[in-house]
């Protein structure tokens, strides 16, 4: 009995130690230290001010009926929807700040990351690039990678052009 238990653990094995390919929302930052929700007092407090806000759209917040009230506030190449004062991250364009990364605890992403790369780390994820236009009509190669929540409605785009990360976006808009 006990040889049939320790033959079934051994075959068990290589499921539980499985990479699960997801982000952390709590975990991720930008630049190491802008947290992806931070209230826009302490924001302020913190980093002095936003490169810009501006007025969201419909095609910011998946409608129009959410944009009532929600600005976009723009820093160092992230985007992030603000309502009623608390800031939650939405994108990061590598393309706007070339010294913008985006941690996740000891890993980070940033405009040098390559494709290959990436895919040595989420080899199932990358099994499944698609094309998509990204916010200026570009195509790029999209991979997507789910919540590490199954609960949670968002999902975590990553867009390459040329072998090379150009931006992440968190999209609700499914």
């Amino acid at each position: 009995m006990k040889a049939f238990t320790l033959f079934a653990l051994l075959l068990s094995f290589p499921l539980f130690a499985q990479k699960i390919e997801t982000i952390s929302w709590d975990e991720a930052s930008i630049n190491g230290k802008l947290k992806l929700t931070i209230s826009k007092p302490d924001f302020d407090k913190r980093f002095k001010k936003a490169d810009s806000i501006a007025v969201a759209t419909s095609d910011d917040v998946c409608g129009y009926e959410e944009a009532s009230g929600v600005k976009i506030v723009y820093y160092k190449g992230a985007r992030f929807e603000m309502d009623n004062n608390i800031m939650n991250f939405r994108s990061v364009d590598f393309r706007q700040n070339r010294n913008t990364y985006f941690q996740i605890d000891g890993d980070w992403f940033d405009r040098t990351t390559s494709l290959k790369s990436f895919a040595r780390t989420y080899p199932e994820a990358a099994a499944f690039m698609e094309d998509h236009e990204y916010g200026d009509g570009e195509i790029f190669d999209m991979i997507t990678l789910l919540p590490e929540d199954p609960n949670e409605e968002y999902e975590w785009r990553f867009f390459f052009d040329d072998g090379k990360l150009q931006a992440i976006e968190c999209s609700f808009c499914n």
